[in-house]
């Protein structure tokens, strides 16, 4: 087929829309336009058609004597845009030849009308198209958001209802969640949701003499979250057609790139973010201000940070190292500037965050809805979601869809995007990294088996990559994990958090819920949760490892009280990496020859039998764990007591 002109009638009038669509972006100049990859859309009359909607929901044009419809004529577009286009418009629209009036005369050009036949069969066919279903779902959505305005601030202003938007953020996540679970939701029971949540705002504490001392460091939390989400937001309208095409299937999170992406940003200009900040906290005041004034400011800042050439320079590069996999992940990260003392003491008796109180407001600032898009959420090791005022650690759970309902998706199959995410969102959030919890959702073939073990050495391996290997007040080194009691519970029945094994579903109704004890539908999961967040840690590798081990061996989870009380292998695992936790000693070259191997076998299997990397990329992952073997190994022989042991190497 030849470069073609296009009528558009609809929802491809829309510059968003048609960017993400078809990978074109529509000028408001006809200057501006290289007919390549941008071009000016010609106002254009169809005479004969009329628009109907008998669905309430999508356009369709029709035949109609006495009727003409107003558009949009672009064009001549790339052959190439087709493909796209048919897809798009679905199997309710033909593509027709017709004659359309312009400025300059009537033109020849291909527009998709209602195909009668099919319309009067399936009056009612539920359309598929998820990008289609986004964009008239966002129109009933920013319907509800100007009422709600109304309602709250009697005004009618864009950045307003983007302000009261972010406030509703996790009640529009629900509504879309449930829209594309249920296959549709009513416009009443969007307005409902909207309009009957109130508006979150800070009153409760107004008169909390700690909530007034930690008010600023919030405030300054919520300026950034909001210029963050209003970031990826815009990522994800411009540069919906890459995104589209960077191969991320419908399994895993939407937002991983375009989050990726945005943090990416705002972590290249921190500095500009924190003058930003500041900037608001003197402009604006705790309590004689609101909430929605903090938010708004924010949404306004983020519009002048916003930058297309640097956001789509992000974009490449994500693009450019974007590589693949089999094995879905997904990875946890915990906050906090006091460590496991979050935990240890919940009233803050003996040890007090200074800067957030442990999260203590988390709620009434209303940063569960401000950062859901990062899956934000306080974790007290005790419930993830409570009504309840309560101290834990700030959590980071990218893909998850709602932490009220359990519910997530995968990040990625790709180990360097999942490293990537974790340094960034490390980087992102100014509160002291704890740990991360890496997450592998595996296929029948590998289900894990639930009480079998990985082999002593090859915990120690694990550990000496991502245990925290640090100087004791001593001047000996130790496993900071194996000898603290943040991953280790020794009260009762001892237990330790190093791996644990669930079942997960993507929707409530039943698919892939994120955790279940029982033994319903859903894939299994095992999540390693002994790694330490750190700036100088190489996650890419290690979760390549992970992954080997588990193709490898299918390990279950460890340890539980179950399996302390009734194992005696399990009890002696437990004890052994203690004591070596406390006075690690090198791991030999054969231990560590076995490890390295394991890893191998298993990746070479990961996808039906075959490797899902390349092998020079499994090499390099593996040559990668080797040296930081034994970088550990260098660092424990020279520590006293040890004498002039040499170091055993894996070669």
């Amino acid at each position: 087929m030849r470069p073609f002109n296009l009528f558009v009638y609809g929802t491809l009038m829309n510059p968003a829309v048609f960017r993400a669509v078809l990978g074109r972006t529509l000028v408001r100049r006809p200057e501006e336009a290289d007919n390549v990859e941008t071009f000016y859309p010609r106002y254009a009359v169809l005479d004969d058609y009329t628009k109907i909607s008998p669905d309430n929901t999508y356009l369709y044009a029709v035949p109609d004597p006495h009727g003409r419809i107003r558009g949009y004529l672009v064009g001549p577009l790339p052959a190439e845009c087709m493909t796209a286009l048919r897809k798009f418009e679905g199997r309710n629209y033909s593509r027709v030849r017709v004659r359309v009036q312009t400025a300059g005369g009537m033109e020849k050009c291909v527009a998709f009308v209602g195909h009668l036949e099919r319309m009067q069969h399936s009056f009612g066919y539920q359309f598929r198209d998820p990008l289609k279903q986004e964009i008239l779902l966002q129109e009933k959505i920013d319907a509800a958001l100007l009422e709600a305005e109304r309602e709250h601030l009697h005004t009618e202003g864009k950045v307003d209802r983007r302000a009261v938007g972010e406030l509703h953020g996790t009640t529009i996540r629900d509504i879309v969640r449930r829209h594309f679970d249920a296959g549709g939701i009513s416009d009443y029971a969007i307005r409902r949701s909207i309009k009957d949540t109130p508006l979150p705002d800070f009153t409760e504490i107004t008169h909390d003499r700690g909530g007034r001392e930690v008010a600023p460091n919030y405030l300054g939390m919520v300026v950034r979250q909001v210029i963050f989400n209003e970031i990826e937001e815009q990522v994800r309208r411009e540069f919906r057609y890459e995104l589209d095409r960077m191969g991320m299937q419908a399994q895993y999170y939407e937002r991983t790139v375009s989050s990726l992406a945005a943090l990416r940003i705002l972590n290249a200009k921190s500095e500009l973010l924190g003058i930003l900040v500041d900037k608001c906290l003197t402009v604006l005041h705790f309590p004689s201000d609101h909430l929605i004034d903090f938010v708004r400011w924010a949404v306004r800042a983020a519009d002048s940070v916003y930058d297309g050439r640097f956001a789509r320079r992000q974009i490449e590069y994500v693009r450019n190292h974007l590589g693949r996999g089999y094995i879905p992940m997904g990875a946890e990260l915990e906050f906090s500037n006091i460590g496991h003392d979050v935990i240890r003491d919940p009233e803050a008796k003996r040890v007090r965050d200074p800067q957030y109180d442990g999260f203590l407001y988390f709620t009434d600032f209303a940063l569960d809805a401000l950062t859901w898009k990062l899956g934000g959420h306080v974790d007290d090791h005790r419930e993830k979601v409570s009504n309840r005022r309560r101290r834990g650690f700030f959590e980071v759970a990218l893909g998850s869809l709602s932490i009220e309902a359990n519910i997530s998706k995968p990040v990625t199959a790709d180990p360097w995007l999942l490293s990537q995410f974790i340094h960034e969102a490390r980087r992102f959030f100014k509160v002291a990294p704890h740990s991360v919890h890496i997450s592998l959702q595996l296929r029948s073939r590998h289900r894990p088996v639930r009480d079998r073990l990985l082999p002593l050495a090859f915990m120690r391996c694990l550990f000496a990559l991502a245990g925290d290997l640090s100087p004791a007040p001593n001047g000996r080194m130790r496993i900071n994990r194996l000898v603290t009691d943040e991953i280790i519970n020794a009260q009762t029945v001892p237990t330790m958090m190093f791996s644990e094994i669930s079942r997960r579903h993507s929707t409530e109704s039943g698919e892939m819920e994120m955790i279940r004890p029982d033994h319903s539908a859903g894939r299994w999961v095992q999540q390693y949760k002994f790694l330490r967040l750190s700036a100088e840690m190489n996650y890419e590798p290690i979760a390549m490892g992970l992954k080997g081990l588990q193709i490898r061996r299918a390990p279950g989870s460890f340890l539980t009280p179950s399996q302390y009380k009734t194992s005696p292998k399990h009890r002696r695992r437990f004890e052994d990496l203690l004591v070596w936790g406390a006075n690690p000693e090198p791991i030999s070259r054969t231990d560590v020859t076995e490890f390295l191997t394991d890893i191998y076998d298993g990746l070479m299997t990961e996808r039906r039998g075959r490797p899902a990397h390349s092998e020079a990329y499994i090499a390099w992952s593996l040559d990668q764990l080797h040296l930081m073997l034994e970088r550990f190994n260098s660092l424990v022989s020279e520590q006293p007591g040890q004498g002039d042991r040499s170091v055993p190497t894996a070669r």
